[in-house]
């Protein structure tokens, strides 16, 4: 058999890869992306991970690993939605997996501008043809059996013997085929080079601050980079942005604010899909769609589970069996 892969962007990895920004200087992520030790499909798919360690909460200029004492802003960033609407079903799943709560389940590994390099290269074996800038714009179908694929750059036919996994983004998903759209959050990440690593509390790698606008400060070498989740209300104003927040990271680590290094921020409007009740709901119980030839995946599939790497390997999982 033979996989072809009709990617969308000029980049492998859909909403997670690395890439050399010319203003750093150097290669960051799309965004910091965090697994856990629990999330055993992804990590199985990774090449030489080391976990940083239990998550370190600061509250009130103290550092604490109970996690139990900060569930709100847990919720927060492991769905990206406001703590009192996410729904409770997701939570349940969550604490599921998790129990019981061994440190090995709670160590955390997240990317430093190696995303591409540890997860999507390896990934890469098992493709027979990349064929990038492919945005799919729709379908043509006799009796619930896809015949053809159209994209913005070609119809490809499609034979009774091929098998066909749609793992676009939500959005995509439901315009294509006509379906009911979901409300999105955003997530906004931040990375600032500095000459000099920067040291936080007690010289953490990463640190979460439930206090601040920023919810995660995550250390990559000379690379600080910041996560903001659900971040609508955060001013456009890019400059103003990145300094309030190099305001807020300079008092984390006990320095005054100084000039404001290079920066580079990534605002995703559609990171993903609101996790409460009703968006929840929407998302499809299996991977079949409404032709007997394709099959769907993305973590936005996955009724009932946080949207995260895991959920998205989980999928692609199920859909190929």
């Amino acid at each position: 058999s033979k996989v072809i892969l009709y990617e969308a962007s000029n980049t492998i990895g859909g909403r997670c890869f690395s890439f050399f920004d010319k203003k750093l200087g150097q290669y960051i992520d799309n965004a910091t992306h965090v697994i856990l030790g629990a999330n055993h499909n992804v990590l199985n798919l990774m090449k030489d991970v080391k976990t940083f360690g239990l998550a370190n909460f600061l509250h009130d200029n103290n550092i604490s690993q109970k996690f139990w004492h900060f569930k709100e802003h847990i919720l927060l960033s492991v769905f990206n939605t406001k703590p009192d609407e996410v729904c409770a079903k997701l939570v349940f799943n969550l604490l599921w997996k998790l129990l019981p709560f061994f440190p090995k389940k709670l160590n955390v590994f997240y990317s430093q501008g190696d995303l591409s390099e540890k997860l999507i290269t390896p990934l890469t074996h098992y493709v027979d043809e990349f064929k990038t800038g492919y945005i799919l714009k729709g379908v043509e179908a006799i009796e619930n059996i896809v015949k053809s694929l159209i994209f913005n750059k070609d119809k490809v036919e499609i034979s009774p013997e091929d098998k066909i996994i749609c793992a676009v983004d939500a959005a995509s998903y439901c315009k294509i085929f006509n379906k009911k759209n979901f409300e999105f959050n955003e997530i906004t990440n931040i990375f600032y080079r500095t000459s000099t690593p920067l040291t936080l509390p007690q010289d953490k790698k990463f640190i979460a601050t439930p206090q601040n606008t920023t919810d995660w400060v995550f250390i990559c070498g000379n690379i600080t980079a910041v996560t903001i989740s659900n971040s609508e209300n955060l001013t456009s104003n890019k400059d103003q942005l990145a300094r309030s927040i190099w305001q807020e990271i300079r008092k984390l680590c006990g320095q005054r604010a100084a000039f404001l290094p290079p920066y580079k921020i990534m605002r995703y409007r559609r990171a993903t899909i609101k996790q409460d009740k009703k968006n929840n709901s929407m998302r499809p119980y299996s991977a079949l769609s409404d032709y007997k030839n394709m099959k769907v995946a993305g973590d936005w599939t996955m009724k009932d589970w946080p949207c995260c790497l895991e959920a998205a390997v989980i999928s692609a999982k199920r859909a190929v069996k």
